[in-house]
């Protein structure tokens, strides 16, 4: 068999072995049409069609068999010392034949999934059993292909039928319940849309907005002052926002999503930027930010940012909120300039930020410490906190870091000091993992005993 052959083979099976997309709306609802960006929840069952499992074994196993038959041919024909018409007639013969019927078997089976019964349905989920409806942004990748072409247009209220071959669903991944290449079956009932945002206009000349020099040439302009509680370190803020590079052109929205994002400020979390020009923010405020490169994403190279480019930002402050027991366990990137610091051993700085009392760490002991890392620019790159989990290592007998055996050694339990270590007491000029060769660290260490 060529390799044409096998191509037409394997198309033929992608395109006549799937059940055809389908939109049956079984009840209308009231009000718009909800379009691409539209937060919304909606209730749902979800269906498996049980006979998929047969004849997408079938599909598999043509297409190797193709394949198998294939290569045969191939060795056949490089290896015949004389004339075999006769045989090359009986192959020919007899693959139509073997082919036919496994596609005959599977248009058998498509025939009977598309007559559809209840026989024919395996569920798989149902959110009206649960009594939680499913919220997500429609048209931006969140669901299945399938659900994002089929959903679209929906009024509040309706319900439809949705048929989705497997190339619109899962695809030949698999899920919990789902084997790979699925096709499914839907009810979908559209039960609440928030209105489609207004998104954000970037300005005609954006230099001529009365910008106001913060840090480390980070600039903001506060198109509203809000009048709600503040932003600080420790606050879980609520944001709407839109990102452009300095031309135009935009590479980000919340506002897109149709929910505000929602971050904790002052733990490294965001860019330099944001932690800087989010601070002393009011809830109700519309703020702009123009972030330089140094206090974004420096070097580095996103999809829609190229390296060292400047940022400018419009940011809507939602909502601010603090726990006190919350922030009172988080690290946050220190004011290195604030501090007083004192000068360890091989270069080594260390400030201590909180008084401790009992016996001190010493050499040889088994340490346990909570920590978080900084690089200088206030990316975070580990937390002991994250994992809600204290760090546990010998003290000075090398299997951490130089910096931390020289910035522990002395501390009281209790007692918390950030340490700035210089790359030859760090990860040097091999760096790791996100650290890279070279680098200055900050670290905020709290000695809890032994």
């Amino acid at each position: 068999m060529s390799k044409f052959k096998i191509f037409i083979v394997l198309l033929f099976s992608s395109v006549v072995w799937a059940v055809p997309f389908n939109i049956d709306v079984v009840k209308t609802g009231e009000g718009d049409e909800i379009r691409a960006g539209q937060l919304i929840k909606v209730h749902y069952r979800g269906y498996l069609y049980a006979d998929m499992l047969h004849y997408d074994s079938l599909k598999v196993a043509a297409a190797q068999d193709s394949i198998a038959k294939a290569q045969a041919d191939s060795v056949a024909a490089a290896t015949a010392k004389k004339d075999s018409k006769s045989k090359a007639k009986d192959k020919k013969a007899k693959a139509p034949v073997d082919t036919v019927a496994v596609a005959d078997s599977a248009a058998v089976d498509s025939a009977l999934v598309d007559e559809a019964s209840a026989d024919t349905l395996t569920p798989f989920a149902d959110t009206y059993a649960s009594g939680e409806p499913l919220e997500f942004t429609i048209g931006v990748g969140q669901v299945i292909a399938g659900w994002d072409k089929g959903i679209v247009g929906m009024k509040v209220g309706e319900v439809r039928k949705l048929t989705i071959p497997y190339v619109l669903a899962y695809g030949e991944n698999s899920l919990e319940g789902i084997p790979p290449y699925s096709d499914l079956y839907f009810e979908v009932e559209l039960v609440s849309a928030e209105k489609p945002m207004e998104p954000d206009v970037f300005p005609k000349d954006v230099n001529k907005l009365a910008w106001k020099a913060k840090d480390k040439g980070l600039k903001i302009y506060d198109e509203k002052a809000g009048t709600g509680k503040p932003a600080m370190a420790g606050s879980t803020l609520k944001v709407h926002y839109t990102g452009w590079l300095v031309s135009g052109r935009k590479f980000g929205s919340s506002k897109d999503l149709g929910k505000p994002f929602e971050v904790v400020l002052g733990v490294g979390k965001m860019i330099k930027g944001w932690e800087a020009g989010l601070d002393g923010m009011r809830e109700g405020g519309v703020r702009w930010l123009r972030v330089p490169p140094s206090m974004g994403y420096g070097a580095s190279a996103f999809t829609m940012i190229p390296p060292n480019s400047t940022l400018v930002f419009r940011v809507e402050l939602v909502e601010s909120m603090v726990d006190p027991e919350v922030a009172a366990n988080m690290d946050f990137f220190p004011d290195t300039a604030s501090l007083t610091f004192e000068n360890g051993s091989e270069g080594l700085r260390y400030a201590v930020i909180q008084q401790g009392e009992g016996e001190p760490a010493k050499v040889g002991a088994a340490v346990k410490v909570h920590y978080t890392g900084w690089m200088t620019n206030g990316y975070k790159f580990d937390s002991s906190r994250d994992r809600g989990q204290p760090f546990v290592f010998p003290l000075g007998q090398g299997r951490v870091i130089r910096g931390w055996d020289l910035g522990v050694a002395g501390m009281l339990p209790g007692e918390k000091r950030i340490l700035v270590i210089p790359p030859g007491l760090g990860y040097g000029s091999r760096g790791a993992g996100p650290i890279p060769g070279g680098a200055t660290l900050i670290f905020a260490v709290e000695y809890l005993g032994e």
